[in-house]
C-alpha cells in the first residue's frame, strides 16, 4: 500500500516560503529558484513548462546626494548583492482569464517586480509568456501622484526618522539580501572616500583595475542646467538603485548622465519610494460575480492583491476576456489598478483572500494580511462596491478585525476559510518564522475574533498553510522538514497522520528521508492529494549523479483517507473481503463522494484528475469496493435517494431520470463512465466480478447522457435561431447574444433520427416555417465541401465526414459543421472530441432539458461571450500540443 503517489525532481531548490501553487486547472507551479517550473501531475515524467526570470532595470526614481548614501535607511540598499534572480512569491488566477481560458501565473521575484505570465497557447514553446508587468504599471501610478509627496496626509505619515525608515525597510527577521562576502582570489573592498568623489563603474582610467565594483575619480563640477530640486554648491549627487549590484549601479549611472531630469531627492524620500515599489507577496482572489448595471450583463473578475515594503497593499482588477481563442492574436484584458491600500508599518509578509457568503445578495471580499512586524489584519469590501471602483484613489476595503497578541515574531504564512456550513464564521490560520501555529475564528455578525489555539506545530518557520475540506481539516509545513495535517477536536488542534493509505502495491520514495526542509504545501482540486516541495539534502544524494542536478523535490501525496471529523456515509459497504484489507475505506469513500457533489456547482470548473486517478486505482487493486461507491453516486445523482434504485435493478429507472436532471451532473456521468468504469487501462483485479452486466450498464448509461445532450444542444440552439428571429422582428438589437451556426446540419440530424424529443421536431417545424427569415438569425448552409479536394460532403455522420475521394474530416461536436483544417480547433481530452464553434456558458448552467414542456426560447440566456468547454464532458478545451510540450489534463 503506497501513501506517496509519485515525486518529481527539480533542477533549483526554492528559497521562500509558500514556493508552490496548484491551479484550477491542474498545473503545478514551483517557485524554484531563478525559474518557476511549472509541472502536469498526471504526467511528472513528461515535458515541463518554466518562467525563466530575469534581472528587472531599476525604477529612475531619483537621485541622492553623495553624503546621504551612509543614511540609515539607504543602508539595505547598500549592502543588497543579489546578482541572480530569484522567485519570491507566485500565486494562480483562476480558470477563464488566459486567452485560451486557462489560468494566469503571477510572479514576484526578489527585486521587487511583479509580473503576469500566460501559457505558450500559439509559441509552441516551453517558456511562459509575460503579459502584463504590474510593477511598471504601479511605478506609472505612483509617478503621477509624485508618490504621494504632494499630498498632506502623505507627508505627515512621513515625517519618521532615518533610524525608523531603516527598521521598515530591515524588518524582514532574516536578512532578505544577504550581504556577499569576498571570495578566494577577490581583492579587498577599499572604504568608500565621500568628500569630492563619486562611485562610477564606467570609466576605465587608470584606477579601474583597483576594486571591481567601482573606481574613484575627482568630481566634475556640476552643470548649469538644473534639476527638479537644486542642489547646493560643492554637494554631489549619486543614483542608486534597489539591487545594489555591479551592473544596475552602472546601469543607473549611465541612464542619469544621459538624462538629467532624474529629480535631486533626500534619503529618506528615496527609501520610501524604494520601499512602494519593492513588492513581496502576491494573492489572486476567488473568481467574483457582478451585475453591471449599464448593459445588465454578469460580469467574472478577480482581484491581484500585491505587497510591498511600505506595509502597502495594492489592488488589480482583471475582467475575464470577451472571448477566447487558441490561434495566434491579441485578447486583452489589462489589470486595473483600484486602490492601494496602508495595511501595516512594515513589511508585508502574507496575503490571502476569500470570497464570504457567495449565494448572498451581499456577498463580501475578506483579506487577510500579515506583517513581519507580527500584526495580522482582516479586511472587507463590498464585492458590488469593488466591481464600480474605476480608480486608485478608491480604496475598497475596511478594516474589521486585528489579531493582538503579545508575540512579535513575523508571520510567514497565512490561510482563510469560509466553511459553507458556518454561515457567520470565518476560519484563519497564521504560520510565524517561530514555528508557532494558530488559529482564529472571526464571527462576521458580531466582527468579533476569537483565539481557538496556539500551537508550536513546528521546531521552524512554518513555510505552508492550506484550509482543506471545507475548513473541517488544517495543513502545514515547515522549514523543519515536517508536513502535518490538523483537525478541530473538542476547540483545539489535534494532530493526525498526513499520509492514507492507497491500494497500490508499489513501493514509494519517501522524500523526508532525503531532504532537509520544506518550502511549501499545496492541495488538489479535487482535495484528495496534496504536493510538498522540498528541499534535498546533497550529502544524502549521489555526488555523480544526483547531486549535480537534483536541488529539490515535488513530493505528491494522498490525503483522501484521512480521517477529518466530516460525518460519514453509512452506505458506503466495506464488509466484503476485498475491501476489508483497508481500515480507512469509509474515509476515502466520503471524501471521494463529498468531492464529487462539490463539482454539481456550475460555477465550479470542471477538474477531476486526482478523483479520477484515485477510482482508477481502486478499481484495479479494489474493484468491489469501487463500484459499490459508483452505484451510490450514480444513484444520488440522478434520483437525490441513494436507495431507489441499486445497480442489479432494471436500468430503465436510471435512464428515465436522465431529462430531469441538470447538464452539469450529465458531465459528471460521462467523465466517470469514460475515465473509470470504462477505461481500458483501468483494469479488474482478481477475483473481481467481471461480468458483461455491470459493463453493459455503464455503457448503454453513456451511450444515453451523451444523446440526452446532443438533444438538448440541438433544442438549444433551435431555440435560439426562434429567440433571434423574434429580436429582430420587434427591431431589439442581438449585437451581444450568440450566433447560432450548423442549423442545417442540425435539421439533417434530426430528420434521420426518429425516435427525438417530440418537441425538438416541433422546435424543427417552426425552423422550417421562417424560410428566407433564418439567413438573419442564424448560419444556415446545407452544402458542405471538403477542404481537401472540393468534393460535396454529405451529412451522415455526427462525428466524422467522409467525401467522394475518402478524405475524412473531423465535425464541430458543437455545430455538427465540419472543422477547419487550416486553422487550430479545440480538443477534449476526455473524449476526443473537436469544436470549431463555441457554446454559450448557459448551455453548460441548465438545471433540466430545455424540451422540457415549461421551458420555453424566451427563457433561454444568449448573452455573454462562448466558453471553451466540451458539450459533452463540461472540462476546458485546448489546443492539441506535441508531445514534446505540456498540455493540462483536467481528468
Amino acid at each position: 500500500m503506497a501513501p506517496h503517489y509519485q515525486a518529481a525532481t527539480l533542477i533549483a531548490s526554492p528559497s521562500y516560503p509558500n514556493a508552490i501553487a496548484w491551479s484550477s486547472d491542474n498545473l503545478v507551479a514551483v517557485a524554484s529558484g531563478h525559474i518557476v517550473t511549472i509541472l502536469n501531475p498526471a504526467a511528472l515524467d513528461g515535458p515541463r513548462g518554466l518562467v525563466g526570470l530575469r534581472r528587472s532595470d531599476p525604477f529612475p526614481i531619483g537621485v541622492v546626494n553623495r553624503e546621504d548614501l551612509f543614511e540609515p535607511c539607504l543602508v539595505p540598499t547598500c549592502l543588497a548583492r543579489d546578482t541572480e534572480p530569484c522567485a519570491r512569491s507566485i500565486s494562480w488566477s483562476q480558470q477563464g482569464f488566459s486567452p485560451n481560458s486557462g489560468c494566469l501565473l503571477a510572479v514576484c521575484t526578489v527585486d521587487g517586480h511583479v509580473k503576469l505570465y500566460r501559457s505558450p497557447i500559439w509559441e509552441f514553446c516551453d517558456e511562459w509568456v509575460e503579459i502584463a508587468d504590474i510593477s511598471q504599471l504601479l511605478f506609472n501610478y505612483y509617478k503621477i501622484i509624485n508618490f504621494g509627496e504632494d499630498n498632506a496626509s502623505h507627508l505627515t505619515s512621513q515625517k519618521n526618522t532615518n533610524t525608523e525608515e531603516a527598521e521598515v525597510l530591515g524588518s524582514s527577521c532574516d536578512l532578505q539580501y544577504p550581504v556577499s562576502r569576498r571570495g578566494p582570489g577577490q581583492r579587498k573592498r577599499k572604504p568608500p572616500r565621500a568628500d569630492g568623489y563619486i562611485y562610477d563603474g564606467n570609466e576605465d582610467g587608470p584606477d579601474a583595475s583597483k576594486d571591481e565594483d567601482f573606481s574613484l575619480e575627482p568630481c566634475s563640477k556640476p552643470k548649469k542646467k538644473p534639476l527638479k530640486k537644486t542642489a547646493k554648491p560643492g554637494h554631489e549627487f549619486v543614483a542608486v538603485n534597489r539591487q545594489g549590484s555591479k551592473d544596475n549601479v552602472k546601469a543607473s549611472l549611465s541612464s542619469n548622465r544621459e538624462n538629467k531630469s532624474l529629480p535631486l531627492i533626500t534619503a529618506k524620500q528615496y527609501a520610501c519610494r524604494d520601499a512602494h515599489l519593492s513588492s513581496l507577496v502576491v494573492a489572486w482572489s476567488p473568481l467574483v460575480l457582478s451585475s453591471d448595471k449599464d448593459s445588465c450583463l454578469s460580469r467574472h473578475w478577480c482581484i491581484l492583491a500585491v505587497g510591498s515594503k511600505s506595509g502597502n497593499v495594492s489592488f488589480w482588477k482583471l475582467d475575464k476576456p470577451d472571448y477566447y481563442t487558441i490561434d495566434a492574436g491579441v485578447v486583452t484584458s489589462d489589470p486595473m489598478l483600484i486602490g492601494v491600500l496602508q495595511a501595516h508599518k512594515s513589511w508585508v509578509s502574507a496575503i490571502t483572500l476569500e470570497v464570504s457568503s457567495a449565494d448572498s445578495s451581499k456577498s463580501s471580499l475578506l483579506l487577510a494580511t500579515g506583517c513581519s512586524d507580527g500584526s495580522v489584519k482582516i479586511w472587507l469590501a463590498n464585492i458590488e462596491g469593488i466591481s464600480q471602483c474605476t480608480n486608485a484613489e478608491e480604496v475598497p476595503f475596511a478594516l474589521v478585525a486585528e489579531v493582538t497578541t503579545d508575540l512579535s515574531a513575523p508571520v510567514s504564512s497565512i490561510s482563510l476559510a469560509a466553511p459553507a456550513w458556518s454561515q457567520y464564521e470565518v476560519n484563519l490560520a497564521i504560520g510565524r518564522v517561530s514555528g508557532l501555529l494558530e488559529t482564529w475564528i472571526w464571527n462576521t455578525s458580531s466582527c468579533k475574533i476569537e483565539n481557538t489555539n496556539a500551537y508550536h506545530a513546528h521546531d521552524q518557520v512554518v513555510t505552508g498553510l492550506s484550509w482543506a475540506m471545507d475548513g473541517y481539516c488544517l495543513y502545514s509545513c515547515s522549514q523543519d522538514n515536517s508536513a502535518r495535517c490538523w483537525i478541530y477536536h473538542e476547540n483545539h488542534l489535534e494532530e493526525i497522520p498526513v499520509h492514507t493509505n492507497f491500494p497500490e502495491p508499489k513501493e514509494s520514495t519517501d522524500l523526508s528521508e532525503v531532504s532537509n526542509r520544506c518550502f511549501g504545501l499545496t492541495l488538489a482540486p479535487g482535495e484528495q492529494m496534496i504536493a510538498v516541495v522540498r528541499g534535498l539534502d546533497l550529502n544524502l544524494l549521489d555526488q555523480m549523479y544526483q547531486a549535480r542536478t537534483q536541488k529539490a523535490a515535488v513530493e505528491f501525496i494522498w490525503v483522501g483517507g484521512q480521517f477529518v471529523g466530516i460525518p460519514l456515509d453509512r452506505n458506503i459497504d466495506v464488509c466484503n473481503p476485498q475491501s476489508a484489507i483497508l481500515s480507512n475505506f469509509l474515509w476515502w469513500g466520503s471524501n471521494i463522494l463529498r468531492s464529487l457533489r462539490k463539482y454539481e456547482n456550475v460555477e465550479k470548473s470542471i477538474v477531476l484528475w486526482d478523483v479520477v486517478t484515485a477510482l482508477q486505482g481502486f478499481k484495479k487493486y479494489a474493484p468491489a469496493f469501487m463500484e459499490t461507491l459508483m452505484d451510490i453516486w450514480v444513484s444520488a445523482l440522478l434520483s437525490g435517494d441513494p436507495h431507489c434504485v441499486s445497480i442489479s435493478g432494471p436500468s430503465c429507472s436510471r435512464l428515465d431520470m436522465l431529462p430531469s436532471v441538470s447538464s452539469r451532473k450529465l458531465h459528471l456521468l460521462n467523465i466517470i463512465c469514460r475515465k473509470v468504469m470504462l477505461g481500458d487501462h483501468a483494469q479488474h483485479g482478481a477475483g473481481a466480478d467481471n461480468g458483461n452486466d455491470t459493463t453493459d450498464f455503464w455503457n448503454t448509461l453513456l451511450i444515453r447522457s451523451e444523446r440526452e445532450l446532443r438533444e438538448r444542444l440541438v433544442g438549444f440552439t433551435f431555440a435560439a435561431v426562434l429567440k433571434r428571429t423574434a429580436y429582430l422582428l420587434k427591431g431589439t438589437s442581438t449585437e451581444n447574444s450568440w450566433f447560432p451556426v450548423g442549423v442545417a446540419q442540425m435539421d439533417s440530424w434530426v430528420s434521420m433520427n426518429n425516435e427525438v424529443h417530440n418537441q425538438l421536431r416541433y422546435l424543427r417545424s417552426r425552423i422550417k416555417d421562417l424560410g428566407n427569415r433564418i439567413d438573419s438569425a442564424c448560419e444556415y448552409s446545407v452544402q458542405e465541401t471538403c477542404p481537401y479536394c472540393s468534393a460535396p460532403v454529405q451529412f451522415e455522420s455526427t462525428d466524422l465526414a467522409i467525401c467522394s475521394e475518402r478524405h475524412t474530416v473531423s465535425r464541430c461536436r458543437a455545430s455538427m459543421l465540419l472543422c477547419s483544417v487550416l486553422e487550430p480547433v479545440w480538443h477534449c481530452v476526455c473524449c476526443g472530441g473537436m469544436v470549431d464553434k463555441l457554446l454559450p456558458k448557459s448551455f453548460f448552467t441548465m438545471q433540466a432539458s430545455p424540451l422540457e414542456a415549461n421551458q420555453d426560447e424566451g427563457s433561454l440566456d444568449l448573452s455573454g461571450p462562448a466558453v471553451p468547454l466540451c458539450p459533452f464532458c463540461g472540462i476546458l478545451l485546448q489546443r492539441s500540443m506535441p508531445a514534446f510540450l505540456m498540455s493540462n489534463s483536467p481528468v
